[in-house]
């Protein structure tokens, strides 16, 4: 069982100090993968070591813990190809007590994956996949022969495996663009009828292991005023209502007043630990590295501040990692607020079901 009343110390030391609190961190085991999406360049901005070993995992989550950790994805790169991938998922449960989710892109063989889903599912490990196209458009996307049929068989596998005890939450990640805005509520349709749930993305080249691509940028219009109400009224789709409801606005405009490190970087920030023990926040260099410093003094340091400095000249993102954290914890009004409430209640319900 969590100790909360650790948990809510570290939360209170850390914020009276006007240090971020953690609520949210990534912790990405390696570079290697089994695909090549469009937007990523992951595989190949791959670090030494390849992977991270159980041992270095440990010791990095040791140090979180110290610190105060709650909320944790583990991703890649493709998470199945690591050695020791169930003991870091066990791990992992002890280091974020409020929620853990594996991040895979399940194109993998299901002898591979039903292992690590099985361990996922009877241990309430979320599990996390990306659905961004059928046919030709999702092997366009993701670089790879026959995605759809490989990730929705992996899919559906999973479903059966599903224990009706298991309080996991399933739920697949699309990323919208402009080369798969058509297929979207197919997607949707298809995460349903396989038990699965779909949070929504936008495509961007904001982090530094997204690359540009002009093709896929949204552009305003009426399919995507369309689309984002259909969206909105979906029960299957998780997102913030607010956050879904200004996509449109900032498609049309490129602009918004919200960046959550430079606006409420104690509650809304997020951490990607890297396989080497980079420290990395939304964009630019890591700020230190977990295997040479703890997090208490990273968040200390010269370079944390001088960060902070340059991310005041940010003009703000409207992406699901940062912008929807920010609406979360600032609602505009009592109807946000009641709605993020009922929107995290049915997240709960979901775990269930």
């Amino acid at each position: 069982m969590p100790n909360y009343l650790n948990l809510a110390k570290n939360f209170v030391v850390n914020a009276s100090n006007d240090r971020p609190v953690n609520s949210s961190t990534e912790i990405r085991l390696t570079y290697l993968c089994t695909q090549r999406c469009r937007q990523c360049v992951i595989p190949f901005k791959g670090t030494d070591p390849k992977w991270l070993t159980f041992d270095q995992f440990r010791f990095i989550g040791e140090r979180l813990r110290e610190y105060g950790s709650y909320v944790g994805f583990i991703s890649g790169g493709e998470v199945t190809l690591v050695p020791d991938l169930d003991k870091i998922l066990l791990e992992a449960k002890k280091i974020f007590p409020i929620a853990t989710t594996l991040v895979t892109g399940l194109y993998n063989k299901p002898e591979i994956i039903k292992p690590i889903a099985e361990l996922a599912l009877a241990n309430d490990i979320n599990i996390q996949t990306s659905l961004d196209g059928f046919d030709e458009t999702g092997d366009d996307l993701r670089g790879s022969k026959d995605f759809f049929k490989v990730v929705y068989g992996n899919m559906k596998m999973i479903s059966e495996l599903k224990p009706k005890s298991s309080k996991s939450l399933l739920y697949v990640n699309i990323v919208m663009s402009r080369l798969n805005l058509h297929q979207v509520p197919k997607l949707i349709g298809y995460a349903r009828d396989s038990g699965w749930n779909a949070t929504i993305g936008m495509y961007h080249n904001l982090t530094e292991s997204t690359k540009r691509n002009d093709e896929m940028f949204l552009v305003p219009g009426e399919k995507l005023d369309s689309l984002v109400s259909y969206l909105r009224k979906s029960k299957k789709v998780l997102n913030l209502d607010s956050y879904l409801a200004g996509i449109p606005e900032f498609v049309r405009t490129q602009k918004t007043n919200i960046c959550a490190y430079k606006q409420s970087k104690v509650l809304s920030s997020r951490l990607l630990v890297m396989e080497n023990g980079d420290v990395h926040l939304c964009k630019g260099n890591p700020i230190g590295n977990l295997f040479e410093n703890d997090l208490e003094q990273i968040f200390e340091s010269h370079t944390f501040r001088e960060r902070l400095k340059e991310y005041e000249k940010c003009e703000g993102c409207w992406t699901t990692c940062y912008t929807q954290r920010y609406l979360l914890t600032h609602p505009k009004n009592f109807q946000e607020l009641k709605n993020n409430f009922f929107k995290i209640s049915g997240l709960k319900s979901e775990k269930i079901s």
